[in-house]
């Protein structure tokens, strides 16, 4: 059958099928404000006085039960030990080394040739970037305090050792120059060169001395964090530590002293 032909801009009738009935249009409409309804109201609950005095004072216990929990582990000397055992099960994923510390520079080595001939001298530029880890298996002591500032403690971690340095040889620099008589010059720049990788290992300790800073804050955070989780510290629970390693200048643990 054809189409029944309409005028032109005025819709076509529907036909029954395309109608719906006011049972069928009006069904969504009472879902959509049964489910405003319940979601006010489930606003309302969680947003009244009494719930939220609930939740604080559930916090507020918690954070308690976990203050009492390190004191007791504080008082039966359990701190280091429990953190030891922390760690060793986390020596398998870590490779045994926990990274703390990572230093970008450029480091410029030089030499010379002083005779009768006049100098040669070389000089060797190169960007290199410093890795410095610690052994998760080394020597720990932690000892902490609880005080109404908050957890503060001292903290002697193992020893802070340099990882093998890298550098980028794509932006390495070298020049050389002879002395009147003397062509070492170039004899020089070939020596730095193959001894880059030797001289970049011995500049790493000193570089690790520049280091200790950001090594001190990784190590804090890292152990900061396990004890917000060992023993269920609420949230945003101060905690402060000084960090120290074993080879580390006047490395002694001091008496905690909460900060401000």
């Amino acid at each position: 059958m054809d189409d029944a032909p309409h005028t032109a801009g005025q819709p076509p009738e529907l036909s029954p099928v395309g109608r719906r009935s006011p049972a069928h249009s009006g069904w969504p409409l009472a879902v959509i404000v049964a489910a405003l309804c319940g979601l006010m109201a489930f606003a309302l609950h969680e947003c009244s006085p009494g719930t939220q005095i609930g939740k604080l004072a559930e916090i507020g216990g918690n954070a308690i039960k976990g203050m009492e929990k390190l004191a007791a582990a504080i008082n039966e000397h359990r701190v280091t030990q429990t953190f030891v055992d922390h760690v060793d099960a986390l020596k398998p994923d870590m490779k045994n080394r926990l990274l703390v510390a990572e230093r970008d520079t450029t480091e410029v080595f030089s030499a010379e040739d002083v005779s009768w001939q006049g100098t040669a001298t070389a000089e060797l530029r190169v960007p290199a970037t410093y890795h410095y880890y610690i052994a998760l298996s080394g020597n720990w002591d932690l000892r902490v305090q609880v005080t109404p500032a908050g957890v503060v403690g001292d903290v002697l971690a193992p020893e802070l050792h340099p990882l093998e340095p890298s550098f980028d040889t794509t932006r390495l620099e070298m020049k050389s120059a002879n002395g009147w008589a003397n062509w070492n010059g170039a004899q020089l720049q070939d020596d730095l060169l193959k001894n880059l990788t030797l001289k970049l290992d011995t500049r790493a300790f000193t570089q690790m001395a520049l280091s200790y800073p950001t090594a001190h804050e990784a190590v804090e955070k890292f152990i900061r964090d396990w004890m917000l989780r060992e023993y269920n510290l609420a949230p945003g629970t101060p905690v402060y530590l000084r960090v120290r390693f074993h080879n580390e200048p006047d490395a002694a643990l001091e008496t905690p002293q909460p900060k401000g």
